[in-house]
């Protein structure tokens, strides 16, 4: 693209020809890209929203293979799972938290966050099986919380 833009611009200005098809080989993919990700954010949200409003107060946590005794606190967390403002940080150490209520299941992976020690991200982790080998996340929001850190921080 950067090539025929350059050809163009050195042409006399009344033979330019608007480069469409290096415009489109180029952005149709930057824009597949950025709607998939976005679309699987909105999804990953949106199945943690319906499993926790439909979750019986039965249901069963493990947070890294551990069982919690109280998962309420936890759930009344990941009700608030939501956006926070940018502030420039990583994540940390990640763990699996994973909620059954049989028959269905919900898997996540929380990181606590580089900077704030109370915030932790919150990731879907990815159904495909090469994804998930590749430790692919689909962060779907954070929440400040103090719930998580009694489990090996």
């Amino acid at each position: 693209m950067l090539v025929t833009w350059v050809r163009n611009a050195l042409r006399p200005k009344r033979e330019r020809v608007l480069p469409v098809k290096s415009m489109l080989f180029f952005a149709v993919p930057a824009l597949i890209g950025l709607l998939s990700g976005g679309i699987s954010t909105e999804i990953g949200k949106y199945r943690l929203g319906d499993f926790l409003d439909t979750v019986s107060p039965r249901c069963t946590m493990f947070i890294d293979g551990r069982a919690v005794q109280d998962a309420s606190p936890v759930l009344d967390t990941l009700r608030r799972v939501g956006p926070l403002p940018a502030h420039h940080s990583g994540f940390g150490r990640t763990f699996d938290l994973t909620v059954s209520d049989p028959p269905r299941q919900i898997t996540l992976w929380i990181a606590r966050d580089s900077n704030d020690p109370h915030e932790y991200w919150v990731f879907f982790p990815s159904p495909s099986k090469l994804a998930f080998r590749a430790k692919m996340r689909t962060d779907i929001g954070h929440v400040k919380t103090t719930v998580f850190d009694g489990y090996g921080w």
